[in-house]
C-alpha cells in the first residue's frame, strides 16, 4: 500500500516512461504502472537486498514487461538508449540527493521532469536545480505524524533564487500552505531551544550568531504574509 507522500510524488510524474532512483521494493512504479499514470517505469537500486525485493516485488505483480529493475548507484544506471519523461529520487537527504543529480545526470539524455522528495535539509536540491537550468515549478509540504515531508518539482528552465528562496522554495513562500507553515514554526522552536542552550552552556559566539540568523530568517517568513 502506498502511503501519501509516495501517491502524491506519482501524481506530479509525467510522461509515458519514468525512472525511480532508490526504488526501495518497487512500491511507487508498480503503482503508477499499475494506475496507468505511466506507461513503463525503470527501477535504479545501489543496495543488493533492496535490489533483490524489487525484482521479487515486479515479478509478483506481473510487471516484469512493464518494469525493470537495473542494479547501480544513481544515475549510473541510465543508458544512451533510455528515454526518460520523468525522475523520482524520494526518501532520501537533500545532500544526497543533490549529489545524485550533479554526479550522474550527465547520463541522462534530454531535460526530464524532476520530482524530488529530500527527508532532510532541502536547500542544496534546489541549489543543484538551479546550477542545472531547471526551474522550481511546484513544491508542497506534507505531514505525517510529526514528520514533514517537502516534494520538489522541477522542470527544464532558465531561474534564479535568492537565498531566501533557496532554502524554503519559492512555490512555499508564494503559497504559504497549512503543512508548511507548522514545519517552519517547529523549526523556529526548536532553534531557540538551541540558542537557549548555547547561551547557557557554551562560548561558541560564533555558532550562536549563525543560529541567531536563522532564527531571522524564520520569523520573517512567518510575517511576511505577502511572500
Amino acid at each position: 500500500m502506498l502511503d501519501d507522500r509516495l501517491k502524491k510524488v506519482a501524481s506530479f510524474i509525467e510522461g509515458d516512461t519514468f525512472l525511480d532512483i532508490g526504488s526501495d521494493h518497487a512500491y511507487l512504479p508498480i503503482y503508477a504502472v499499475k494506475n496507468r499514470m505511466v506507461q513503463k517505469a525503470i527501477c535504479g537500486e545501489v543496495v543488493k537486498g533492496p535490489y533483490e525485493s524489487t525484482v521479487e516485488n515486479i515479478r509478483i505483480h506481473g510487471l516484469a514487461d512493464r518494469i525493470e529493475a537495473r542494479f547501480g548507484s544513481g544515475l549510473e544506471v541510465v543508458s544512451g538508449d533510455d528515454d526518460i519523461d520523468s525522475i523520482t529520487i524520494c526518501g532520501m537527504g537533500g545532500p544526497l540527493i543533490a549529489d545524485i543529480l550533479r554526479s550522474g545526470f550527465k547520463n541522462v539524455n534530454g531535460k526530464p521532469r524532476l520530482v524530488l522528495q529530500p527527508n532532510t535539509y532541502s536547500y542544496p536540491v534546489r541549489r543543484v536545480l538551479q546550477e542545472m537550468g531547471y526551474t522550481i515549478t511546484d513544491e508542497t509540504v506534507l505531514r505525517h505524524g510529526r514528520h514533514y515531508y517537502e516534494i520538489i518539482v522541477a522542470d527544464q528552465d532558465e531561474a534564479f533564487y535568492d537565498e531566501k528562496a533557496l532554502m524554503f522554495g519559492p512555490v512555499n513562500l508564494r503559497r504559504r500552505e497549512d503543512a508548511f507553515i507548522q514545519k517552519q514554526e517547529r523549526e523556529l522552536e526548536h532553534q531557540r531551544r538551541i540558542l537557549a542552550n548555547l547561551e547557557v552552556n557554551s562560548a561558541k559566539h560564533g555558532k550562536m550568531d549563525e543560529i541567531r540568523e536563522i532564527i531571522d530568517l524564520l520569523e520573517e517568513v512567518l510575517q511576511d504574509e505577502g511572500s
